[in-house]
């Protein structure tokens, strides 16, 4: 059932289940990941565990696109030259945008990065095969992953093809919480502005060129970017 406007209470609550269950799986997908930055097991443990993370975000993708072909409104469409230039326009506004965030934050919170950044800079100094692992899922597995659970999925599957500044706000919000500290004490709202903006940016790409390709390259560009710099500081200190 593809028509929004005909769902029923229990529709919405199959579709609100099926979203949890990909939240859940979401964080489920980074666990081996854990083991490995443990520094307990043996290179080859170590190795075979890797395997497993990454075969964890195949499936992940897969069932989340399953999810998205069944309850979303998926178009085939091609990268076009317009939204790769959509692409880097919006990416040169958030960056702009979270340097100015970013600043206030060392004023307001006295703290240089989101939680969220910090732990991932701590995964990548971790160990080799931390950085490998971990810089290879966030900048290529991650954008496919969540632009297709809280851009395709969550936008197609509440809210009619009409709709367009609430599925980009309800987004952008969702999209946040799931980068903030789980700690209720620790929450930041500078922080959770950062990643609303970028979630709602991401969103408006989505809604507004129904085509997933386009967020996931504006998510893939602001990773690459970020991930890229955090590597770089971690090699410029050793």
């Amino acid at each position: 059932m593809k028509n929004t406007d005909k769902l029923t209470f229990g529709d919405y609550f199959e579709r609100l289940m099926i979203f949890f269950a990909l939240i859940i799986l979401v964080g489920i997908v980074q666990l081996p990941l854990m083991f490995i930055v443990s520094g307990k097991l043996s290179n080859l443990a170590n190795y075979v565990v890797g395997i497993g993370y990454i075969l964890g975000f195949v499936v992940a993708i897969w069932l989340a696109q399953y999810a998205y072909r069944k309850y979303g409104r998926p178009e085939r469409k091609p990268l076009t030259g317009n939204n790769v230039k959509q692409i880097v326009i919006f990416w040169v506004a958030f960056i702009i945008l979270e340097m100015v965030l970013g600043n206030l934050n060392k004023v307001v919170y006295h703290v240089t990065q989101t939680d969220n950044n910090q732990e991932i800079q701590t995964i990548l100094s971790s160990n080799h095969l931390s950085l490998i692992l971990m810089g290879f899922t966030a900048i290529f597995c991650s954008p496919i992953l969540e632009e297709t659970i809280f851009r395709g999925f969550l936008v197609d599957a509440f809210f009619d093809s009409t709709s367009k500044w609430a599925p980009i706000i309800v987004s952008g919000a969702v999209f946040s919480m799931m980068h903030m500290d789980p700690n209720w004490a620790h929450f930041n709202v500078i922080s959770f502005l950062t990643y609303a903006i970028l979630g709602g940016m991401l969103a408006y790409l989505y809604v507004t060129t129904r085509n997933l390709k386009v967020s996931i390259g504006l998510h893939f560009l602001n990773n690459l970017v970020a991930v890229g710099a955090m590597i770089f500081s971690i090699f410029s200190i050793q």
